[in-house]
């Protein structure tokens, strides 16, 4: 190897190099576990260290005739998901001590494909924070800088993934939890159509409306290429899940699969770097030869209080009750000054949002038969600061605003990925791309076009 080491690698690149014995799967383990020794105390994005057994991984991979195509990638897993000899703590210190009876099928996945588990990575309290910061762990914070948020919920698998302590990284996502961390930290994250990597079927817990029918699982990686193996890999079966859908990987293109709508405004504004990093990726997207138009989907703004009408009865009547027991400053705070904003938990409101959610899933499958391709906002202004969420009273009304776009494309189920497209002063910017249930692959093949424009993101260093 030359001096670039080998945790700087694309995941597929490292993957390739073990194949043709160039590397060996003990040296990547290595390096690796000495690249989290280094950036890990700073930013606490791993908070269960996994050295041993990713040394066995690697010494089980060596011990193989042949390696599959994604063997010796590095990946974590996040601690609200079932992980077979971990605890599915969800960052709340009085499950602590709650082992994983299964392991998620999507998980397996990427085992099953020889990946090398490094790590376990934080997230806020139940999943339910913009910022990522538990009682149980500790706060996570972003390389770029220490007066960013790391984002939330997968806040430790996007830091993790930024900062190179693996390739790839499984996330969740319910409103944003994949997509805003990725965003915040300048990485790649996928957030796929409801019904491929459902989040039941492990545990005997029962859930609410907002997890059976907007949560979801999902990659996060720094290229393109490493996003494609993790979400190839994670597409198990889940048959224990009633909501799991099985669905083919790509369909057959038509003939308007390159036209593009962007979405650079609306009614309760949008920063201009914001709009200006959505117009910078249109014409990236020109130059690759889709055809783009400024065309917001229809009813677009009804969309913007949809999540909140829709999980009101599972955050208000299941959630809140629980803070006491859950026991967590952070996420005690937010909901004490957001749940005012929420609608009342009445059945009249919530058949209203789902029947509202019925009509706009049916327009937007029209709009997406003219624009297959829409490219969204991630956040309304460029940054959230650190623990903005618990800043005042106000914070987390300010957040759902400037989140709109990330937090309520969950309730329409579509399949949706944040792309990273520049920066304002050292913060990451990026953008969204959203398409017709199903076709990721009409996304994947999208962020390819602007990252063959733009190059592959690297690992930073911690910015101090």
């Amino acid at each position: 190897m030359s001096e670039t080491e080998i945790w700087q690698l694309e995941g597929v690149e490292v993957a390739q190099l073990l194949r043709t014995k160039k590397i060996s799967a003990q040296e990547i383990a290595d390096s690796h576990i000495k690249r989290i020794d280094a950036v890990n105390r700073k930013l606490n994005a791993i908070v269960e260290r996994c050295d041993e057994q990713a040394i066995v991984s690697a010494r089980n991979i060596e011990s193989l005739q042949g390696t599959s195509l994604y063997a010796g990638m590095t990946m974590t897993t996040k601690i609200n998901a079932d992980h077979l000899g971990f605890s599915n703590s969800n960052g709340v210190k009085g499950w602590s001590e709650s082992p994983s009876q299964h392991t998620a099928p999507c998980i397996q996945g990427m085992i099953d494909s020889g990946m090398i588990m490094v790590g376990r990575t934080n997230s806020p309290a139940m999943a339910m924070r913009y910022h990522t910061d538990n009682a149980l762990f500790g706060e996570t914070l972003n390389p770029h800088g220490l007066h960013l948020t790391c984002g939330g919920s997968s806040g430790g698998a996007a830091s993790a993934v930024a900062s190179g302590m693996c390739h790839v990284a499984q996330g969740s996502d319910v409103g944003g939890s994949i997509r805003f961390p990725a965003y915040c930290n300048g990485v790649i994250g996928l957030r796929p159509t409801m019904g491929r990597m459902t989040t039941g079927g492990t545990n005997p817990n029962a859930r609410g409306w907002t997890a059976a029918n907007m949560a979801t699982y999902g990659p996060i990686a720094r290229t393109m290429q490493d996003l494609r193996a993790a979400f190839h890999t994670m597409l198990r079966p889940n048959w224990a899940d009633p909501f799991w859908t099985p669905s083919q990987e790509s369909f057959t293109q038509i003939h308007t699969s390159k036209r593009v709508a962007l979405v650079t405004d609306d009614s309760l504004g949008v920063d201009p770097i914001v709009r200006d990093t959505i117009r910078y990726a249109g014409q990236l997207l020109e130059n690759a030869g889709y055809e783009v138009t400024e065309q917001s989907p229809p009813r677009m703004e009804e969309c913007f209080d949809l999540w909140m009408s829709l999980s009101s009865p599972d955050l208000l009547l299941g959630l809140v009750p629980m803070l006491p027991l859950i026991d967590d400053a952070g996420l005690t705070t937010v909901f004490e000054n957001w749940r005012s904003d929420f609608p009342p938990p009445t059945s009249e409101n919530f058949l209203k949002a789902h029947m509202l959610r019925d009509l706009l899933i049916r327009e937007w499958n029209q709009f997406f038969a003219q624009y297959p391709l829409v490219v969204l906002p991630a956040y309304s202004t460029s940054f959230m600061r650190r623990s903005q969420d618990t800043e005042s009273p106000t914070s987390m009304t300010e957040i759902a605003k400037d989140a709109r776009y990330m937090l309520n494309i969950p309730a329409l189920a579509f399949p949706t990925m944040s792309f990273p497209v520049g920066s304002d002063g050292g913060a990451p910017l990026g953008i969204q791309i959203a398409a017709h249930s199903w076709r990721e692959d009409l996304i994947l093949n999208a962020g390819e076009a602007i990252e063959n424009q733009l190059g592959k993101i690297t690992p930073v260093d911690p910015a101090w």
